[in-house]
């Protein structure tokens, strides 16, 4: 008699007077709550890892993986269809003959059980006669067959037997499948069946299946290197893009993206990128134009201070020294103080007007008779040297009022620098003559002053309206005077007035300065506030 051994328990066994409590001498945790154990991370879902996998890969493999796929499915589909299709019409067809050879061979069959010879049959018939009584029933097989259909129990009342229709069984071990069809004999007594094997509908379904798949892996492989070639070429320009990129990157402003004759929307993209790269190398260059013209400025600027603040600051430590002692020595080293310091303040000045009119600051605009002008800038010239032949011409050949809007401070300085400059740069004795007046058939008021001296020569012409520029390279004021700035002070009020002012030579040597202004009834004229 076995004896049951008693059963285990994980717990430990309670200490005396201590229910549910350690054993003796074990010291139990501190009390009071405990912190949470911390949660593992979960771990992200197949999809969503398969996912992060996908959006690893570049791009191009992506598309032909799921080039790839896609075929694989399609190809997968069409083949099971065409299998299924192609087995139930074999299947259809053994049906026919089935049904049409099912008399004869039962026929034949029944001889051959009459005539007690060998069962078998020809063909690939098998032929079975079952009892409705349950007694053993009666086979004949086909030669050479090794297997045997599974023919279940077919009572006269059974509707395969009834119906004669054609149903599939098994065979005895389960490895071929055979096409039956039943009826009545001998007014019920027995019932007969007829099989034939579907060996041959399975070798050809299989055959099929074979076939599809030899010729759909080579059909993927060939769309997959044919769909990697094209999507390498669709990507090229794509990888232009991102070559020139990289080289933009690098410093080279002037590449581009090369470009095709397709209508295609990476062309649009190259077109439209390229036109970019244009306009950001635009502003590039025109920045670091600004920058140099600016660097340029502060530069030109310190030079022209250097000298008078110096020469301010010579005279300053001689008269401290003591080296000027004479009551016409402080006079003359005064009055070079007072001379330089009247240099400085008219420089200061005009750069403060140049800054005003980079600012875009408002005039006050009003209705300015340039001929009025013009008249009063001759009679100033006359008065400061009087062997000069300063004449006003008409544009037309008679002088006419030529109203403009504009600020008539401003538009007077414009006259006063250009004939001061005529007066500077020519030899004493050239006559200078101011033409004013409406350019026919337009609505711009012209403005010159042309003298017939050494002219300014092409290099000069296209950096003379610069600030700070000197057409004599040596930078000498004993010639020439000036600190560079009268004509870059034209050139600023004119564009603040909407107008343009240009250089060109005079009809028999000579420097024509010409400026263009809208009259009142151009769109452009300036408008005041």
């Amino acid at each position: 008699m076995s004896r049951e051994a008693p059963a285990r328990t994980t717990g430990a066994p309670d200490a005396p007077g201590s229910p549910g409590g350690a054993p003796a001498g074990q010291t139990g945790p501190p009390p009071g709550p405990t912190a949470p154990a911390a949660s593992p991370r979960p771990r992200p879902s197949l999809p969503a890892r398969v996912t992060r996998r996908l959006e690893a890969l570049p791009l191009r493999v992506r598309l032909v993986a799921i080039l790839m796929v896609l075929l694989v499915l399609a190809l997968v589909l069409t083949a099971s269809a065409t299998a299924v299709l192609m087995r139930r019409d074999l299947i259809a067809r053994v049906d026919e003959d089935l049904q049409r050879a099912k008399i004869p061979v039962a026929q034949q069959a029944v001889d051959r059980i009459a005539r007690e010879s060998n069962q078998a049959l020809p063909g690939t018939y098998a032929v079975f006669f079952l009892p409705t009584d349950g007694s053993q029933a009666i086979a004949v097989y086909p030669p050479n067959e090794p297997l045997h259909p599974a023919i279940p129990p077919l009572p006269v009342n059974d509707a395969r037997v009834r119906t004669g229709h054609p149903f599939t069984v098994g065979s005895t071990n389960g490895t071929t499948s055979w096409r039956v069809v039943a009826g009545p004999v001998r007014g019920g007594a027995f019932t007969y069946a007829v099989a034939v094997s579907l060996r041959s509908v399975d070798r050809t379904v299989r055959r099929l299946v074979l076939v599809e798949l030899l010729i759909g892996l080579a059909v993927t492989l060939a769309c997959g290197v044919l769909g990697w070639y094209a999507v390498r070429r669709a990507f090229r320009p794509l990888s232009q893009i991102e070559d020139t990129a990289a080289a933009i990157a690098a410093g080279d402003l002037g590449r581009r993206i090369p470009t095709r004759a397709a209508k295609d929307e990476v062309t649009s993209l190259s077109r439209s990128l390229n036109s970019m790269l244009s306009q950001i190398e635009q502003s590039f260059a025109v920045r670091e134009a600004s920058e140099e013209r600016m660097r340029q400025f502060v530069a030109d600027a310190s030079h022209e201070l250097r000298t008078p603040l110096a020469t301010v600051r010579g005279y300053a430590e001689l008269y401290r020294q003591g080296a000027v002692s004479k009551p016409e020595d402080v006079a003359s080293a005064m009055g070079r103080i007072e001379s330089e310091a009247g240099r400085m303040s008219g420089l200061v000045e005009d750069l403060l007007l140049l800054a005003r009119l980079d600012d875009h600051r408002p005039m006050e605009i009003t209705d300015v008779d340039l001929t009025v002008l013009a008249a009063d800038a001759v009679s100033d010239a006359g008065a400061l040297d009087p062997t000069r032949r300063v004449s006003l011409l008409g544009l037309s050949g008679q002088l006419e009022p030529t109203v403009v809007p504009g600020d008539d401070g401003k538009l007077r300085q414009v006259l006063t620098n250009l004939v001061g400059n005529a007066l500077n740069h020519t030899p004493a004795g050239t006559p200078v003559e101011v033409v004013v007046g409406v350019r026919p058939g337009t609505d711009r008021a012209v403005l010159e002053v042309r003298d017939h001296g050494p002219g300014v020569d092409p290099a000069s012409a296209r950096r003379v309206f610069e600030r700070f520029y000197r057409a004599d390279p040596s930078r000498t004021r004993a010639t020439g005077g000036g600190n560079g700035l009268g004509l870059a002070i034209v050139a600023a009020i004119v564009g603040a007035h909407h107008g343009k002012v240009g250089v060109a030579q005079t009809r028999g040597g000579g420097a024509t300065f010409v400026v263009e202004l809208p009259t009142g009834n151009s769109q452009q004229a300036p408008r005041g506030l």
